[in-house]
């Protein structure tokens, strides 16, 4: 009898704990795709191909997904074909794919997913090639000035020789030529859409020049990063753009959590000389992300002569966001007539015949005009101003009004970049950014005295004969 009751009584004990465990894990899944309004696994069959989407996670969702969970939703999965980015990082998540009508209608009832857009077009904002560089001097006056564009005799000022030390500058472009000189070792590429870390356009190495290139650029002490979103034509995807937003919000992660002497950290400043040809929800809210998460964003106006608050990423400033939009100007402290302007527009900078680096050999220069190279001498500004104000370096917001403050107003509501210092231009005392060409065309002796200025020097000579380049 008492073995009849050992066996009822193990009997009765599995019966109970399956009767109260088995539910509640059935209730646990159910309630979470019910929420998610997951669909089943015979409804979500994946088609390959369709046009290519950048999808956002809902981070306020009562229960948010990790990207592989809303992958999973539609057959995919992060090392499918037509998974193109996967967006991780502490401030947004999602991702970008080729995804075709029955992917979207599902996404379409997803109440975890905040965004669906479908990818554009993006293209560098330069308009021409001319031949001079002035922007060192416009930034650090609030004097007039005027002479020829092909003047090199400009004198930069600036009050601190730190020139953002310690801060990390990301050139959001076609990559950077990390060999050229004025990069001396401080330049780096760290990610490209395609896996391809060389700049074959050019575009990118010469933003770079002027943010952060020591002679022709502002900061020419701080950390240059190239990160790689537009191909060799200039052009790319939005999905690129935010993938490399994504990536830089990880990077300043990293380096804010784990600063050491040996590689000093002052903050992180993005640089985009890009836009497209109407505003993209997707870029807007990255760069709101990026900015939210302490990241400093300066951005181009474009170059078409219209509103800047039809353009992305130029529609995240002004008085539309937390971002700097640059807009350009000659060295009559004119604005271009090609640049954008309007509302989303925070102030204007050079550019207009601006020298920088170029691609090909350690000492090309090129002229180039356009918001993109407006853009980066105010990122340069920013990321001198990190290196001597931490307080300034935490926060965007603080940085933004900072820079409208110090700007000069030149009159007609239109304010030019400056970096806190209101000097007299060449007449001032301020450092020589290089010494150019005297009247016969040779290097002028002063040059001579520092291997870097020497060379500056020649290749400015040597712009004479790019006639096929310049034209």
């Amino acid at each position: 009898m008492d073995f009849f009751k050992s066996i009822l009584f193990a009997l009765l004990s599995f019966f109970i704990s399956t009767t109260l465990s088995a539910p509640a894990v059935v209730t646990t899944v159910v309630t979470v795709t019910a929420d998610a309004s997951t669909p089943t696994s015979s409804a979500s069959t994946h088609e390959s191909g369709g046009e290519e989407h950048i999808v956002i996670i809902n981070k306020n969702a009562p229960v948010t997904p990790q990207v592989a969970e809303v992958l999973k939703r539609l057959d995919l999965d992060e090392g499918h074909s037509d998974v193109r980015h996967v967006f991780n990082n502490s401030a947004f998540q999602g991702f970008a794919a080729s995804m075709k009508s029955h992917c979207l209608d599902l996404l379409a009832n997803m109440s975890d997913v905040s965004m669906v857009e479908k990818a554009v077009t993006v293209t560098r904002a330069d308009i021409a090639r001319h031949d001079a560089p002035w922007g060192l001097q416009r930034i650090s006056t609030s004097s007039s000035f005027a002479g020829s564009p092909q003047d090199m005799d400009y004198t930069y000022t600036y009050t601190s020789n730190n020139l953002g030390e310690g801060s990390d500058v990301y050139i959001i472009d076609t990559g950077i030529y990390t060999s050229h000189n004025v990069f001396n070792g401080r330049a780096s590429m760290l990610w490209s859409f395609d896996n391809d870390l060389s700049d074959k356009d050019g575009h990118g190495t010469h933003v770079a020049g002027t943010a952060a290139g020591s002679i022709l650029g502002v900061a020419s002490n701080a950390n240059i990063h190239g990160i790689k979103a537009l191909d060799a034509d200039g052009g790319g995807w939005s999905s690129n753009v935010v993938a490399a937003i994504d990536y830089v919000i990880n990077r300043h992660d990293a380096r804010s959590k784990h600063p050491s002497p040996q590689t000093p950290f002052s903050g992180s400043v993005i640089s985009m000389s890009l836009a497209t040809s109407s505003p993209v929800s997707a870029i807007t809210a990255a760069v709101e992300a990026a900015t939210a998460h302490g990241i400093h964003t300066i951005v181009a106006a474009g170059n078409s002569g219209t509103d800047a608050c039809t353009s992305s990423p130029a529609s995240s400033g002004g008085t539309h966001g937390q971002a700097l939009t640059i807009g350009a100007i000659d060295i009559s402290n004119a604005p271009a007539s090609f640049s954008n302007s309007g509302p989303c527009v925070d102030l204007y900078a050079p550019g207009v015949d601006i020298v920088s680096s170029w691609i090909g050999s350690p000492n090309m220069v090129n002229v180039l005009s356009g918001t993109s190279m407006a853009t980066p001498h105010v990122t340069g500004i920013v990321a001198v101003a990190m290196a001597g104000n931490e307080t300034l370096a935490r926060n965007p917001g603080l940085m933004k009004e900072w820079v409208r403050m110090v700007a000069v107003d030149v009159g007609d509501g239109v304010l030019v970049a400056n970096n806190g210092v209101r000097g007299q231009g060449a007449a001032g005392n301020g450092k020589r950014a290089f010494s150019g060409l005297d009247a016969s065309g040779r290097c002028r002796r002063e040059s001579e005295s520092t291997a870097m200025a020497a060379w500056m020097c020649n290749a400015k000579r040597s712009l004479r004969s790019l006639a096929g380049l310049l034209s």
